[in-house]
């Protein structure tokens, strides 16, 4: 039996190789384009740089569980062995240092992007097969690295510090896109009205019906989770933190004139997830149902799921990141100036408060239009095809070195060594249980202070 199931990961991981090289013929290909006759497009270099990172998370990936388990790197022992690691925890060593390399490559390669962006914005779009030459002989060279300069006493500890701030930025655009999408619903609704009293109905029914689904799916979702994980006293603390904080954050938004029901519920949802993730990444067997589950099936799907989620992320947040340090000039008007007055229309489903008191609500004088929940921030909708300022393409590199800061720390468990995880969970630990908890706490702090903000401070304008 053991020789039939072995036999069926090697397949599997012979065949993932395969595939694997022909994925990274197809990015090499790509990233050496050149555009067509009329040369790049103004978003070729956004484009690829993304597509770059993605590579590079598929590189580590590879090097994680293909290279490093198999003793591919034996003849590098001099360079890869681990200092101050007991023998038992090497192989785990090596294979986060593996990781660690490719994202030190990345960070350093998009650090230099973004200053040559700043002094040549459009250097960004050219150049890019010479590019992925020098990002490959780097990745070349961290080989021959020793291993201290990536672990523990080097770049592992600004890694750490680098996702901790990317994740706490990807809440911040979480939360003002589920305002932009609540206010978008409420936009079209006081544009109806304006043109036929009552037509707008619609837009807030609709509105109500995806908050409630969306309410009604993640506590629904969040009593299996007591079901299937309840009994340990650290998951049934998470749960029941979870069920409390979503209850308080929603109520302090259905008491007041702040806030919005659709970015509850979102951010309910979200809660309920990050909660699912931390009780399911417990390294106790006995709280953990899912914990052992190393089946051929399970290995692929759980490197499919963490490799689509990381590639979502990406492409998701690299343009929305990138204009969040952008000035809001350039900004869509969700509502415009007509026959009724910006501060006249409504801002929110339940309370329709004033917007002064709103705090994610802000007019602006010139352009004569209301922008509400931080409209400085892009939207996931800005995909990564889109036009691009070229001139901001140094902003985006930077996102992206934050990123590479990012990704290693979720497919390592934050550089945690003597942790559980496997190809098929591939985050199981108890340093990246609590990290994923301690996400889900800054989430809704931050979500709260968004309602309490304004009664707290009522003299503030926090539409500034």
């Amino acid at each position: 039996m053991g020789g039939i199931i072995s036999s069926a990961a090697c397949c599997a991981g012979e065949a993932a190789c395969c595939v694997g090289c022909a994925c990274l013929s197809k990015i090499f290909s790509g990233l050496c384009s050149c555009g067509g006759s009329k040369g790049p497009s103004p978003s070729a270099g956004r484009t690829k740089s993304v597509v770059l990172l993605l590579f590079s998370i598929v590189l580590s990936l590879v090097l994680q569980y293909m290279v490093v388990p198999h003793s591919y790197v034996s003849q590098l022992d001099y360079a890869w062995k681990c200092e101050d690691i007991d023998e038992i925890y090497q192989q785990s060593c090596r294979a986060d240092t593996a990781v660690l390399r490719v994202s030190f490559c990345s960070t350093i390669f998009f650090l230099f992007m973004a200053v040559a962006a700043a002094g040549a914005p459009q250097s960004n779009n050219n150049g890019w097969c010479t590019k992925f030459m020098v990002y490959i002989v780097l990745v070349v060279a961290s080989m021959f690295t020793p291993s201290y300069v990536f672990d523990q006493h080097g770049f592992l500890n600004i890694a750490r510090v680098g996702g901790a701030i990317f994740t706490v930025i990807q809440q911040i655009i979480l939360i003002d896109l589920a305002y932009n999408f609540n206010d978008k619903f409420v936009a079209n609704a006081d544009e109806d009205d304006k043109n036929e009293p009552g037509s707008g109905d619609s837009w807030l029914k609709a509105l109500l019906a995806i908050s409630a689904f969306i309410m009604i799916g993640a506590y629904t979702a969040l009593g299996f989770l007591f079901h299937y994980f309840g009994g340990c006293s650290t998951n049934d603390a998470f749960l029941w933190l979870t069920l409390i904080l979503t209850l308080f954050a929603t109520g302090v938004q259905l008491t007041g004139d702040e806030g919005s029901l659709l970015t509850s519920a979102v951010m309910t949802g979200y809660a309920t997830y990050l909660c699912y993730s931390a009780v399911s990444n417990n390294p106790v067997a006995s709280c953990n149902p899912m914990l052992g589950n190393d089946s051929v099936l399970s290995v692929v799907l759980g490197l499919a799921i963490i490799l689509a989620s990381m590639a979502w992320t990406i492409t998701s947040y690299a343009s929305s990141m990138t204009e969040m340090f952008t000035s809001n000039s350039g900004a869509e008007s969700l509502i415009e100036e007509g026959g009724q007055k910006p501060e006249e229309a409504v801002t929110g489903v339940v309370t329709g408060g004033d917007p002064a008191k709103y705090g994610a609500t802000s007019t602006n004088s010139n352009a004569g239009v209301s922008t509400t929940g931080g409209e400085a921030f892009s939207s996931v909708r800005d995909s990564v095809g889109g036009d691009f300022d070229g001139g901001q393409s140094w902003k985006l590199n930077l996102v992206l070195a934050l990123m590479s800061t990012w990704f290693p720390m979720v497919l390592t468990s934050w550089g945690a060594v003597n942790e559980n995880g496997s190809a098929a969970n591939t985050t199981v630990g108890e340093v990246s249980m609590w990290m994923i908890i301690a996400a889900q706490w800054t989430a809704l702090i931050l979500y709260s202070w968004t309602l309490l903000a304004p009664r707290l401070f009522p003299d503030r304008d926090f539409g500034q």
